[in-house]
């Protein structure tokens, strides 16, 4: 499961860590979106990309590990166009 993960020494020098699972697949077999929330107003531009590269293709599993790196770059670089850090996208969902 693809995950955006950014960890920092918080307190005490103990190791903080954030995940968020961006793309799974539900038991229906379809595409299920959990996008930071900074990057919700973007989700629109992110499920066409994905359609655009997809629609056609088998749900097979490499198919939707492609559809998550996919999904994890985008969303990296959305954060850099906003002048954010990962973290900072990260951090308004926790």
């Amino acid at each position: 499961m693809a995950t955006l993960s950014e960890a920092k020494l918080g307190a005490g020098g103990r190791e903080t860590k954030f995940f968020v699972d961006i793309l799974t697949q539900n038991s229906a077999g379809n595409w299920v979106l959990c996008l930071p929330t900074r990057l919700r107003d973007f989700q629109d531009e992110l499920e066409v990309l994905l359609g655009r590269a997809f629609t056609g293709r088998p749900r097979c599993q490499e198919n939707l590990e492609l559809a998550q790196q996919l999904t994890l770059n985008w969303c990296i670089s959305k954060c850099k166009k906003q002048g954010l850090t990962l973290e900072e996208c990260l951090r308004a969902d926790h």
